[in-house]
């Protein structure tokens, strides 16, 4: 019989731990998604048509493993249960991938080049995915009280923006403390690679699952994913999650473009970059207090909004306007922190809504899924982005012409202020709200004591 998870408040020590195991991912993830695509054009020299397949390729890849992952999570079958084995042994590879995949080697065909990154990428990305799915997946077997695990996940996102924060400061940092970038980009791998390993470990020795049942249903890509998308409240948290992490990852991934070469904020690029991070951070708090006071839907509605709006200020503002520019750097925060904190605080509710229905619980098959339509998303976004550039002409380190710097402008401000709002659309419709969530758990808890 599966024990029950938590109810009430968890130990500050358990959220604090828990918290902790996001800089290894956080960090990692981060410097991929800010400075990868500007690393391939600006710093490995690799044309933008074959950055392209590269961000495609390893996003593709990137995607399709999560769920690979998340179905092979919930049948382990270990003493240690089935999360902590992947936090043991996923951690170096982790370490080692990502030095990897900020060397420039010695390759000059640029064929050649693009399939080191792809292979590079691939490597990078199945060792990250080895950890983050079950490190996601721990939460509904910690509580299931409705407000503790946005606790939980604000505790978590708190790390992530304190990591993100030092990530995007010392990468810039780095790269200008060398004759050579690339040095500094290779130093960069070393230390957020070696780094990163840490906390896995810590989490491994430290946290304990409250559900140790693997599912002994037969390994089913295609049943396991009709299954979750029969859940009606999962589609919705599905489109939220997908919306808003494709407007992180758009807005991430071309700021370094567009503060290099529109704003030509070059020499500001991690003052600008710490404000975004060290905002959000801020605002994890009153996204929380937003969360319980108006429910979880209705917080994230809230600040995706407020994001959209500066995304669209972003797009048309004046290239001489940086004060402007550093004020709307510091307005992104709530909208930010929301994009965070939401979509993975309610998660773990709509897969409760299929073990009632049910009986099984599919932690990990959820979480693989749901990440898996964010990451095709974003990669197939991504590549777009590059052939864009390719096509309206970018040269790296260069002037831009009118038509790239329109293209920056637009993909990186009117682009994720749509797709916020599509995320927005379905927030307002969400289906599962505090009370309903509260009756769900007491029939649960029934069911499972009646097991």
């Amino acid at each position: 019989m599966n024990q029950p998870a938590a109810t009430g408040k968890l130990p500050s020590r358990t959220k604090w731990i828990y918290g902790i195991g996001d800089w290894g991912n956080t960090t990692t993830s981060t410097i991929q998604v800010f400075f990868f695509a500007y690393f391939l054009t600006d710093i490995a020299r690799l044309e933008p048509l074959y950055a392209a397949p590269v961000l495609l390729i390893g996003g593709i890849w990137d995607a399709i493993n999560d769920p690979i992952i998340g179905l092979l999570l919930d049948r382990v079958r270990t003493r240690w249960g089935r999360r902590r084995p992947f936090f043991l042994f996923g951690a170096l590879p982790l370490a080692i991938s990502f030095i990897l995949l900020l060397w420039v080697p010695p390759i000059s065909s640029q064929i050649g080049k693009a399939v080191y990154y792809c292979l590079a990428y691939i490597f990078f990305d199945t060792a990250f995915t080895a950890l983050v799915i079950p490190y996601g997946a721990l939460v509904p077997d910690l509580t299931d009280d409705y407000d503790e695990r946005t606790s939980l996940n604000g505790w978590r996102m708190g790390v992530s923006m304190l990591g993100g924060l030092i990530a995007t400061v010392s990468v810039p940092l780095l790269a200008g403390a060398f004759e050579r970038p690339a040095t500094g980009y290779f130093a960069a791998g070393l230390i957020f690679g070696v780094l990163a390993a840490g906390p896995y470990l810590l989490l491994f020795a430290n946290v304990r699952e409250r559900f140790a049942a693997p599912s002994n249903q037969p390994l089913n890509i295609k049943r396991s994913f009709l299954a979750t998308f029969r859940n009606r409240p999962f589609r919705y948290v599905a489109g939220i999650y997908m919306f808003s992490w494709i407007s992180v990852n758009l807005v991430a991934s071309l700021m370094v473009y567009y503060l290099t070469y529109y704003l030509g904020m070059s020499n500001r690029l991690e003052v600008v970059l710490g404000i975004v991070q060290a905002s959000a951070l801020l605002c994890i708090p009153v996204v929380l207090k937003l969360s319980e006071r108006v429910g979880k839907p209705s917080a994230y509605r809230i600040g995706a909004a407020s994001w959209a709006v500066v995304m669209l200020l972003l797009a048309f503002i004046a290239p001489y306007q940086h004060t402007l520019a550093y004020v709307l750097a510091v307005c992104t925060g709530l909208g930010v922190a929301a994009a965070h904190v939401i979509p993975w605080a309610l998660l773990p509710d709509v897969i409760e809504v299929d073990e009632l229905s049910t009986g099984e619980r599919r932690e990990g098959a959820y979480y693989g899924f749901i990440v898996f339509l964010q990451k095709g998303g974003t990669a197939l976004m991504l590549a777009i982005v590059q052939w864009i550039l390719h096509l309206t002409g970018y040269v790296p380190g260069a002037v831009q012409n009118p038509q790239a710097l329109w293209a920056i402008r637009l993909l990186f401000g009117a682009l994720p202020a749509m797709l916020l709002g599509a995320s927005i659309w379905l927030a307002a419709r969400f289906p599962l709200n505090r009370e309903r969530h509260a009756a769900m758990v007491i029939e649960l808890a029934a069911k499972r004591v009646g097991d």
